[in-house]
């Protein structure tokens, strides 16, 4: 995985979990970068009754920091995988 791409998986958990994204993030990617981001975050964040749920395997519930940890040991692959394929989903429209 190169570094554009881990910090991209680091920014959709950080988004999801509700944790501030590191600067460096915030100065790096672009709008589509960052809808492309915000679509991931959305897909892989449950909510039933206020409480954080997995989106991808159901698990929780969590807190904010036990999310982040969750995804970050659990999905990152996954999340990976997700925001490569909305990358290309992206590239392929704009064609």
């Amino acid at each position: 995985m190169d570094e554009k791409l881990k910090l991209m998986v680091d920014t959709v958990i950080r988004m999801a979990s509700g944790i501030k994204v590191k600067p460096e993030a915030e100065e790096m990617f672009g709008d589509k970068e960052w809808e492309i981001m915000r679509r991931v975050a959305s897909e892989v964040r449950a909510e039933k009754k206020g409480l954080l749920y997995c989106g991808i395997c159901g698990k929780g519930s969590f807190t904010r920091r036990g999310f982040y940890l969750h995804l970050k040991r659990t999905h990152k692959d996954e999340i990976a995988t997700l925001i490569k394929y909305e990358m290309e989903e992206v590239m392929a429209v704009g064609q």
